[in-house]
């Protein structure tokens, strides 16, 4: 007997990423974007070859003659442009661009922060005087950061968290932690808007298989009353009485949540239950659980990093729009944005302020381009490829920052936008704000 479109769908998802017999990678903190993908779990308690699995690792795609040209290409250009920080990967001032109007020292893009050796502190916070740190990791990226709270370099650092549900902004105290214990079920709600109801359940089971446990580190009250909150409108109203203080700013544009539903967004355009149900032996056959598990690979894979933009610029609005926002205040300066390594969230972010600023696409490209040694140069290079190959993620894919990826997010913000200005008007920073942003970037 066949089962139902609705048990069938539910297998499908709770499949996704379930091995029967072999435990998946755990990524090292420092994992590649997707890192929010990376830490999609699962509640696999059968028996497993875990130490088999975690030992074996997947080869190291090798380059093409023409990929070898352009990483000794964008090699030499890292030696020129990025900061010589030993433990800081990925880190550039924005005014270095070719034909970047920004002044230099106003803004840096950079990799994760909390590794910084005390020579790197020294540079950052000392002779470049970063005055303003945006973390634009997801909640489970920094409940697995060990460094997370490190005092050396965070300790006279007031950390805000933005909460884009309502737009609202937590000043933290001293004793205050960013991340806290609640229930993770109550946050995966917006996940599911849209799902038909007959599905929705299913969606819930999927996310609690794909998840982990029902209790979770998560968004510190994202579904809760946000208690001593201003809004977010308010930070550049009150920024004066704020300059003389350096400031951590938490805002999650990416979450495994956003992609879980983008994806899903995606695969509803598609029969999926008819396809599961002509696949009756699925609970019993491995081999027919890997057939349910492709189509939604198939999109991850074949959508690769394009897609993650795409659904980047979607989900991730309000925090983009809260980043412009501060980088446009001039008491915030200098600023540095940062994720993982500092590649896709980063560079998205930066690519949108080179844009509004008018620096041309190929240097835009060029500069997004530069990301794509910094996983080269990580100790950890091999085991995020095995972290990945585990998944059926392929690697060549999601550890790189090729020329048209960039370049292809240009062209869909303009086609789908009409043009940048058109996504931001979209997001809320509208013409005022940009020409705050130009003004406080530009001149000198």
């Amino acid at each position: 007997m066949s089962p139902s479109p609705t048990r069938a769908f539910a297998f499908f998802l709770s499949a996704m990423f379930t091995t029967s017999s072999t435990a998946l990678l755990t990524p090292h903190p420092a994992a590649p974007l997707p890192a929010f993908a990376l830490h999609l779990q699962t509640n696999n308690d059968e028996p497993s070859t875990a130490a088999t699995a975690a030992s074996t690792v997947a080869p190291i795609p090798e380059r093409t003659p023409e990929e070898q040209e352009f990483f000794a290409r964008t090699a030499t250009l890292c030696q020129q442009r990025n900061l010589p920080l030993s433990h800081v990967k990925n880190a550039r001032d924005l005014s270095s661009p070719l034909d970047s109007p920004i002044v230099p020292g106003r803004v840096y893009r950079i990799g994760r922060v909390s590794d910084a050796s005390p020579d790197d502190l020294e540079l950052l916070f000392g002779k470049l005087g970063i005055k303003t740190l945006v973390d634009l990791r997801s909640p489970t990226e920094l409940k697995d950061d060990p460094t997370l709270e490190r005092e050396e370099v965070f300790g006279n650092f007031t950390d805000m968290v933005f909460y884009e549900h309502n737009k609202m902004v937590k000043e933290l105290g001293p004793e205050e932690k960013r991340m806290q214990r609640r229930r993770k079920r109550d946050k995966i709600r917006k996940a599911v808007e849209g799902v038909g109801k007959n599905t929705k359940d299913a969606v819930f089971s999927f996310v609690d298989n794909f998840f982990g446990p029902d209790e979770e580190v998560g968004e510190n009250g994202e579904e809760e009353e946000c208690i001593d909150c201003f809004e977010a409108e308010k930070l550049l109203q009150e920024s004066a009485r704020r300059r003389n203080r350096k400031e951590r700013h938490f805002v999650s544009i990416m979450n495994e949540l956003k992609y879980v539903r983008g994806t899903l967004s995606k695969l509803r355009k598609r029969d999926i239950a008819g396809a599961i149900i002509k696949s009756p032996t699925a609970i019993i056959s491995k081999t027919a659980r890997e057939k349910i598990k492709k189509p939604f690979l198939d999109e991850i894979n074949g959508g690769g990093l394009p897609m993650l933009n795409e659904l980047l610029l979607r989900f991730g609005a309000p925090g983009i729009k809260y980043v412009l926002d501060l980088v446009s205040d001039k008491n915030r300066h200098p600023v540095a944005f940062y994720c993982t390594a500092g590649k896709d969230r980063t560079g998205m972010i930066a690519a949108i302020i080179l844009a509004l600023l008018g620096t041309p696409d190929e240097s835009i490209v060029e500069d997004y381009s530069l990301s794509a040694n910094v996983y080269a140069e990580m100790n950890d290079h091999k085991a995020m490829v095995g972290a990945l190959s585990q998944r059926s993620l392929d690697a060549k894919t999601f550890l790189g920052a090729p020329p048209h990826v960039m370049r292809d997010t240009l062209e869909n913000i303009r086609r789908v936008y009409g043009s940048v200005e058109g996504y931001c008007d979209f997001i809320g920073f509208d013409e005022k704000s940009r020409e705050r942003l130009k003004y406080v970037l530009t001149e000198p």
